[in-house]
């Protein structure tokens, strides 16, 4: 996995929807990474990796400027660390070696692998414009991006409380660290303690490719995935028809294996640990003709099982 990360930047870049991207900077000399466990993660805001900012130049997406924290910001940022679950937390303090913001970006967040002579450890970069979104807010219009509104009334909703949406994007790329230093999906080095093949086994083939009792053309043809198209507005209760089929948390969590963990253990925190709400709405004018909650979903309820051991202080030391 950490090997392809500036494919995966290249290939994400290259659609209109993803919400986060994920890069390897050039490695440096093991002596430069130094992270001290102790500072506080909200510590860490610094200035973006300057082979970051040429990924987004040579895939002709300009180049993102930075963006300075105001108080408010810092205090927002401060805040979705704290609400973490402890593994990510753990990894986070000895593994996160920066943590940045642009405005311009032209995705939502990119996980960047430094590789030390030792262990994995990363640098983070986020759009700042999300610390001004709720979550409702943020998952709304990325989500309304798999889907042409053309001559409809019909619109598509994700009701998922009024939490900021750092909170969530924290979350969803914090599981990717945690997925790095652990394994939860299967590499080469995939440590067995971890469990991680469970939750990649019986539901994915490879990287992309789902297990044929999930497989669905209109899932695999969705704007989260390369080559991908908006979907008729007019055909999104089909297209949940079909999620509600498989065991993802969402339409994104559809699109590899790493961003299905990533949702399956963003949406399992934010509904069953923070009580938030989570609901996927086709609306037309004042009527709902569609409502789903994924995470009632038996499907991927069975699979919640498999999140324990993050919550657990075995695992949290494992990490180290």
């Amino acid at each position: 996995m950490l090997a392809s990360r500036t494919t995966a930047l290249m290939l994400a870049l290259a659609l209109t929807a993803p919400a986060y991207a994920r890069a390897q900077a050039p490695t440096p000399p093991a002596a430069v990474v130094q992270i001290d466990p102790a500072s506080a993660l909200d510590s860490r805001v610094g200035d973006t990796d300057p082979s970051v900012l040429k990924m987004f130049a040579d895939a002709g997406m300009g180049t993102p400027t930075p963006h300075v924290l105001t108080d408010a910001e810092r205090q927002s940022l401060a805040r979705a660390f704290t609400v973490l679950p402890p593994v990510h937390q753990r990894v986070l303090r000895e593994r996160l070696r920066r943590i940045s913001f642009l405005d311009g970006m032209p995705n939502t967040a990119l996980t960047s692998t430094v590789e030390s002579a030792a262990t994995p450890m990363f640098d983070l970069t986020i759009r700042a414009g999300v610390l001004h979104e709720s979550v409702s807010e943020f998952l709304t219009n990325k989500e309304r991006t798999c889907f042409d509104f053309s001559g409809s009334t019909r619109t598509v909703v994700v009701e998922a409380g009024t939490l900021e949406a750092i909170v969530y994007v924290l979350l969803h790329e914090a599981t990717h660290m945690v997925d790095g230093a652990l394994g939860l999906t299967p590499t080469s080095d995939t440590r067995p303690e971890a469990n991680a093949r469970l939750l990649t086994t019986d539901v994915w083939t490879d990287r992309l490719t789902m297990a044929s009792a999930y497989a669905n053309p209109l899932l695999t043809a969705l704007a989260y995935r390369r080559g991908g198209r908006p979907v008729p507005v007019a055909d999104a209760p089909t297209v949940y028809a079909a999620l509600q089929r498989t065991p993802f948390a969402s339409l994104y969590g559809s699109s590899n294996w790493h961003d299905d963990v990533a949702e399956l253990l963003a949406w399992h925190h934010l509904t069953s640990r923070m009580g938030q709400p989570y609901r996927l709405v086709v609306r037309e004018g004042d009527t709902d003709v569609l409502v789903y909650e994924p995470m009632t979903s038996p499907l991927v309820q069975s699979r919640l099982r498999l999140l324990t051991p993050l919550y657990e202080a075995s695992t949290a030391a494992a990490a180290r």
